[in-house]
Parts: C-alpha cells; sequence; structure tokens
C-alpha cells in the first residue's frame, strides 16, 4: 500500500491534523501531517496535491520529496509513505473531516501525541536531512524496532585500459582508500574487451603504428566511489593510465 505525507510550513510552524472525527482510524487520537493513500492510477505527485487540497483546501506550487517511510504494522499489509514537505502553497484554508487542522511551532511539535517513529523523521525535517529511508516496525502503538539509512550519492567509472595497467590502477585508487563502496572491501570488477584505434599524426602512441588501425586485448575496470572523491579518483586513474587520451566513463547514481 502506498500514500503520502505533507508537513506544509509557515512561519517556523508545521501544519498538523488531529485525528479525532473517525470511529474507526489507526491514527486516531495523534496529531500527523496531511495526506493520504494512492487512488487507482495516481503517482505520489498526483495523491499529494489531490490529499493536501482535499483536506486542506491548499494548492501546492511547490514541494521537497524529503524521505520513504516503510511502515510495518502488526501482520498488516506495509504501508509506504512518501514524506514531503512545501512552504509554498496558495489558498484558503477549510475545515478537514478527518480531524483539526492546526499550526503547531516545531519547537513544540515532539511533545504532542504522536506516533513514535514519527518523531525520528521529524527530527530529520526539522534539520533539513538528506534524503532518508525510515522503517518502522510495530507492535500495535509500540514502536518495537527501526531502521534509518540514508541515500548515498556515488560515481561509477568505467575505465578502458591495457590489461597489464590493471593493477596499476587499483594499487594508485587503494593508496587513498577508493575501493570500499561495494559489498566487500576493495571492490572492483574487470571485464575483457577488444581495443581499436588509430593513432594521428602529432600523437604519442602507446602501442602501434601512426595511421594505422591496431588492435590490442584490454580490460574494462569498473568500480565505484562516493560522489565527493570523483574528482580525486579521476585524477588517479589519469595519473597511471598510459593513453594520452583514456576513454574513463563516469556516470552518477544514488541509492
Amino acid at each position: 500500500m502506498i500514500a503520502t505525507l505533507c508537513y506544509l510550513e509557515k512561519d517556523n510552524k508545521y501544519l498538523m491534523l488531529y485525528r479525532n472525527k473517525k470511529e474507526i482510524d489507526i491514527n486516531k487520537g495523534k496529531w500527523i501531517g496531511v495526506g493520504g493513500k494512492l487512488e487507482t492510477g495516481e503517482t505520489p505527485e498526483q495523491c499529494l496535491m489531490r490529499e493536501v487540497f482535499e483536506e486542506t483546501g491548499y494548492k501546492l506550487n511547490n514541494y521537497k520529496y524529503k524521505g520513504l517511510v516503510i511502515f510495518n504494522y502488526n501482520e498488516d499489509e506495509p504501508l509506504f509513505m512518501y514524506v514531503y514537505t512545501s512552504s509554498d502553497f496558495t489558498g484558503i484554508e477549510k475545515e478537514c473531516d478527518e480531524g483539526d487542522l492546526k499550526w503547531i511551532p516545531k519547537n513544540e511539535i515532539l511533545d504532542l501525541e504522536l506516533w513514535e517513529g514519527d518523531k525520528i523523521f521529524l527530527k530529520l525535517l526539522f534539520k533539513n536531512f538528506p534524503f532518508f529511508y525510515l522503517t518502522l516496525n510495530y507492535e500495535n502503538d509500540n514502536l518495537i524496532s527501526s531502521k534509518l539509512e540514508f541515500k548515498k550519492q556515488y560515481s561509477c567509472f568505467e575505465v578502458f585500459v591495457p590489461e597489464n595497467y590493471v593493477e596499476k590502477i587499483v594499487e594508485n585508487l587503494q593508496k587513498y582508500s577508493l575501493l570500499t563502496e561495494g559489498f566487500y572491501a576493495d571492490v572492483y570488477s574487470t571485464a575483457d574487451v577488444t581495443g581499436h584505434w588509430k593513432t594521428l599524426e602529432g600523437g604519442s602512441p602507446f602501442d602501434g603504428e601512426v595511421g594505422k588501425a591496431s588492435v590490442a586485448n584490454e580490460k574494462i575496470i569498473r568500480f565505484r566511489v562516493k560522489r565527493n572523491f570523483e574528482e580525486l579518483a579521476y585524477y588517479l586513474v589519469k595519473e597511471v593510465h598510459p593513453y594520452e587520451t583514456a576513454v574513463i566513463n563516469v556516470f552518477r547514481m544514488e541509492v
């Protein structure tokens, strides 16, 4: 099951919803943000816009996707909550048929009657932490365990190199402990490839004759580093790579 949860912000306050109007409501008696479950065919963004308008009367002009919360409650189907914040909205606030809306100063929110797990991600929102994944495991109203992870940004490298240079490149990267971002320490992979090139006039050929097509067995080295080490890794590869114009592909990813 998928749902959205949004915290509207103004004047250092969040718009909170006190759920007290439904007889059968897992959130009854608690303060939460606004939002709800996706309808058939909706994207999370469409659900977010619809739910915020239906519950508050506000139209979102802009919003920020802050995290994904996995809510496991007893033996129920897991609930995947897309968490957003917004300080850019227009409209006239209206009464909500699911509870009472109230603007609460941020420094008072943690004193409200909240789900224990909500306190974890609210603290992250208050301090503008990077994107997070939070798993919450409940037995009834009791939080049994939680797991918090942050999205990590990586740069993935593909380096084409003569096979006898693989070890030199790996050693250069290991000097600065850059090959540690896989499932095991010193993670990289290699694959056999065939290199085809033609050295132009004025070049400094590593192998072969100027103007003549050359073929050689090569390797592709694949590895990844944290994004903030991308430039260092690139320099270290270039430093020992034998080709004047090295083929180094860099892809950015988030996990």
